[in-house]
């Protein structure tokens, strides 16, 4: 017998906003969370400041996500595209603003995001069972049962929403992955994506991070270029990390690279206007010139210092200083380990789902939504928003099929002159004192709001107290 029409595993970005759409639509939905609260590594997304999503089209946000990922996500970003999911969480009472083209909540606190969710739950009385890690997941008739320690549940249908395997004390350890390989299906192998990288100069070590607000980094193996990214550098502790940093050990992940050379220049745009000012510079103090040209970069006086030592005093040109500044190369020691990642590159492979549904190709009534899937993206809020449309569309599927298995109401039950005398034996017909049955309650299957595509959701107002 089932118990419900959906169970939705893991309460991470992905798993919350399904339950939100799944009780907007009517839907009977449990949603199921081994750890003790909700959306713990939603809670540590753009350094505790939740990068919701990107400024652009659904056609820019697939180029971003690069040709097979971005076309397998097109038909949920085209659904949701960012300007959408801006409209819904405003319309949902939390305020947005935009820093170069990454949305945050205006608040910059990624609580307030998932209070907005929690208060959602609250408000369409979804239930959320928290402490309830999940043990397997298998076929019956009908549907699915899900196993936890605790319970065992049925439903028509499944979404797993579990995540990839980084920050395992969240509770993504790849449990929705290892389901998925018990079903039968394919999962490509977790790797660690958007991770930093440990480098052995001595002028990196520094205790207090070093930040380079604009560098170009090329990554390159076997004399093979594999990534060219750009966005800020974090030095500090033996490890390069920020947006540069992120984006190119992610592309590293994709070709399967751990071992590889790297190549940090430091003044993309400096020097787009030629050499000309610095030239008065190096007549002038030519000891200075490395300082001031760090000082152009925005530098802090720790990274001041520490880069104009390993630059040296020996710069007897401005166009010698600038190739220097260029072609900077660490010596790789390797990636950190992929629980430090932002993401993992890796998951159920998207071979096994359809693209249009988010189902399981050969296991209907099975979902996914989210990192579980192999998909990933750059940094500036790709994977949150892949996560949310994925959401979005995976729930359209499931309630657009729950609603039309629903028989109506007057074919479930006999007629009821069936089963008692004719009405007009007793007493005045029923139309003579009253409206007809029909006129004063909906059919069944009006009483329950049909799904319709997240940015067309109205948020329903809370309650008052």
């Amino acid at each position: 017998m089932m118990n419900t029409d959906l169970i939705i595993i893991g309460a991470g970005a992905a798993g919350l906003m399904s339950a939100v759409l799944a009780g907007r639509a009517g839907l009977s939905c449990i949603l199921l969370e081994k750890r003790h609260r909700a959306g713990l590594k939603l809670l540590l997304t753009g350094n505790n400041r939740c990068n919701l999503s990107h400024v652009g089209t659904a056609e820019d946000m697939a180029a971003a996500y690069g040709e097979t990922i971005g076309d397998f996500l097109r038909p949920a970003l085209e659904l949701l595209p960012p300007r959408a999911l801006r409209t819904w969480f405003e319309e949902a009472g939390l305020p947005l603003i935009l820093n170069r083209n990454r949305v945050y909540p205006k608040s910059e606190k990624a609580d307030d995001v998932l209070h907005t969710f929690i208060d959602k739950l609250r408000d369409l009385e979804v239930p959320l069972l928290l402490n309830c890690p999940v043990t397997g997941l298998e076929p019956v008739e009908g549907g699915y049962r899900v196993r936890c320690a605790k319970l065992a549940l049925e439903a028509k249908c499944v979404l797993v929403a579990t995540g990839g395997a980084s920050y395992p004390k969240t509770g993504s350890v790849g449990d929705g992955q290892q389901f998925a390989k018990d079903l039968g299906l394919e999962v490509t192998p977790l790797r660690p994506g958007l991770v930093g990288i440990e480098v052995a100069d001595a002028w990196l070590h520094s205790q207090a991070d070093i930040s380079i607000p604009d560098v170009r980094v090329t990554l390159t193996a076997n004399g093979r270029r594999i990534a060219v990214t750009e966005g800020n550098v974090l030095c500090g502790g033996q490890c390069l990390r920020g947006a540069a940093i992120f984006d190119a050990t992610r592309l590293a992940a994709h070709h399967q690279i751990t071992s590889f050379e790297l190549t940090l220049d430091l003044t993309p745009h400096v020097f787009r206007n030629g050499v000309g000012k610095w030239r008065d510079v190096l007549q002038r103090t030519p000891e200075r010139l490395p300082e001031a040209i760090c000082r152009e970069l925005g530098l802090g006086p720790t990274a001041i210092t520490g880069l104009t030592r390993a630059l040296g005093r020996d710069i007897g040109s401005v166009d010698e200083l600038a190739e220097r500044l260029q072609t900077i190369r660490p010596t790789v020691i390797g990636l950190r380990p992929a629980k430090e990642a932002i993401v993992t590159v890796g998951g159920v492979a998207l071979s096994e789902i359809h693209r249009e549904t988010l189902e399981a190709k050969r296991l209907p009534g099975l979902f996914f939504a989210g990192e579980v899937m192999d998909i990933d993206g750059p940094t500036g809020g790709f994977n949150l928003h892949a996560a949310f449309a994925t959401a979005n569309l995976a729930m359209k599927t499931i309630a657009t099929r729950l609603q039309d298995r629903r028989e109506p109401q007057n074919d479930r039950r006999p007629p009821q002159n069936d089963r008692r005398p004719p009405q007009n034996d007793r007493r005045p017909p029923q139309n003579d004192r009253r409206e007809p049955q029909s006129d004063r309650r909906p059919p069944q299957n009006d009483r329950r709001s049909s799904y319709a595509p997240l940015q067309n959701v109205l948020p329903r107002k809370k309650h008052q107290n």
